[in-house]
């Protein structure tokens, strides 16, 4: 069993397996990502690298921060306010919309 460190630093050597090696192994190398990445190849060529959540977040940092949640969407409402003549004006009008009585008894006759 591998013991898990707090984080990688790059002097420590790169994991490399195999698709198939990583697909039988999978489990340990999820469990394994807080201790350095894991590169996955095919027939001599780089695919992907598993990284740790924590190792991620440090990498994309604020360009993740920038480009998610509320602030993004936030920007794209704005963005589309300008395109469309500002939309401070919008009134649409109003729905004349009775809900169903959800209690109601049903008509006698229909069974």
């Amino acid at each position: 069993m591998v013991m898990i460190k707090d984080s990688w630093t790059p002097d420590q050597p790169l994991r490399r397996l195999g698709v198939a090696e990583a697909k039988s192994h999978l489990s340990e190398v999820l469990r394994d990502a807080a201790s350095g990445p894991t590169f996955i190849h095919n027939r001599g060529k780089d695919l992907a690298v598993i990284l740790s959540v924590e190792e991620y977040e440090r990498l994309a940092g604020s360009e993740k921060a920038a480009n998610s949640g509320g602030a993004a969407i936030m920007r794209r409402v704005e963005a589309l306010k300008q395109r469309f003549g500002g939309g401070f004006d919008f009134d649409p009008p109003r729905l004349d919309f009775k809900p169903a009585e959800p209690f109601a008894r049903k008509k006698a006759g229909r069974r």
